[in-house]
């Protein structure tokens, strides 16, 4: 099977974790990609460009990059991506993480083993912005544990590889969704029969530090607790869940330094949390 990596960046993003990202999934890999599609979300500045335009010249003609006209938001983003994706699996990554070099053969072979899969995401190592290495991330790993902790979101969306044809029967991305489009996904995906799956071992470096907070405004906060709540009700999760999908827009009300306490605080609940 082929494996395409879907990406986007836009002009916001630090230029140096960039080419970090994209050397990882690129150059560093024990199984080489077959694509990459690269969605450049609106301009994206001159030092984002030298950074594409070096690894176009090592990986040639393997990188398809999709410029939209102005900024779109990541679910318009990714939508236009995997429709320009040609292979069979599709693995997401972000233009600030690293992938292990381990990470897309091991991905590989889980769904040649696990046919009945339709995503795998895995666990994650916690990185700051200089890099330095913090917390584990640890998922669950069966569908049926997935299922009952959809509300909570147990992937991480930069480590996902999935079939393409299969996320594409779902819908694919909804390209009105500037954020939260991965979790939106899943509940759609969900509905639609596709079955889950997680390796609960480090295949990326997710950066994450207290300033990831300043990410979420508290419109930004509710749109998600209204995915969650509405996709948790269709599934006919427990009212508590549906309930519980409200915890991040209350987080949000708070100022920055009680929203990271929060947070840490609610690591029991969060199967992604680092522990």
């Amino acid at each position: 099977m082929g494996i395409a990596i879907l990406m986007s960046v836009y002009r916001g993003d630090n230029p140096e974790h960039f080419e970090r990202a994209m050397r990882s999934i690129s150059g560093e890999q024990t199984r080489k990609p077959d694509q990459m599609v690269l969605v450049l979300d609106g301009p994206v500045g001159a030092e984002l460009l030298r950074v594409i335009e070096l690894v176009q010249r090592e990986i040639g003609g393997l990188l398809r990059l999709v410029p939209l006209e102005t900024n779109q938001g990541l679910g318009s983003a990714l939508d236009a991506g995997l429709r320009e994706c040609n292979q069979e699996l599709v693995a997401r990554m972000d233009a600030d993480d690293i992938a292990f070099p381990e990470r897309l053969e091991r991905q590989e072979q889980f769904l040649n083993e696990h046919y009945g899969i339709d995503l795998v995401g895995s666990g994650a190592q916690e990185i700051d912005e200089a890099g330095v290495e913090g917390a584990r991330r640890r998922v669950p790993e069966a569908h049926e544990e997935l299922l009952a902790m959809l509300w909570t979101n147990p992937f991480i969306h930069s480590s996902v590889m999935f079939r393409r044809e299969r996320i594409l029967s779902a819908g694919g991305y909804d390209p009105n969704l500037r954020r939260r489009q991965d979790y939106e996904l899943w509940f759609r995906a969900a509905e639609n029969g596709l079955r889950f799956g997680n390796i609960d071992e480090p295949l990326v470096k997710y950066r994450f530090d207290r300033n990831t907070h300043k990410k979420q405004p508290v419109a930004l906060a509710w749109e998600q607790a209204m995915i969650g709540f509405r996709g948790s009700k269709r599934l006919r999760l427990e009212w508590w869940k549906q309930i519980g999908c409200f915890v991040p827009f209350v987080r949000a009300l708070l100022p920055a330094w009680a929203q990271h306490g929060l947070y840490k605080a609610l690591g029991r609940i969060d199967p992604r949390r680092g522990r």
